[in-house]
């Protein structure tokens, strides 16, 4: 199995309110802007706000884009064990 493919099946088996918080969370944390994070990623701020919703689940290039903008390792957003506190206290 390759690296992508156990990224693919970590991305499908994570709680999905877990990568949604996540996402919101790093995006949060280095001050970026939806619209700003769109913009490095390369999808639109529309987008953004339905993976901070948890309206559905990041494909991995998206995961991976998204990682790199916001500093922060793959696994942090799929792995609960990377993270004592996964959820922000905004009750995400």
């Amino acid at each position: 199995m390759s690296t992508v493919d156990v990224l693919a099946e970590k991305i499908k088996d994570a709680p999905l309110r877990l990568i949604a918080a996540r996402i919101r969370r790093a995006r949060r944390e280095g001050e970026m802007t939806l619209d700003g994070i769109a913009a490095t990623v390369g999808t639109s701020r529309q987008h953004l706000i339905r993976l901070e919703r948890g309206d559905h689940r990041p494909r991995t290039e998206m995961l991976t884009r998204i990682a790199a903008a916001t500093g922060r390792p793959v696994e942090w957003f799929v792995d609960p064990e990377v993270d004592p506190s996964p959820f922000p206290a905004d009750g995400a």
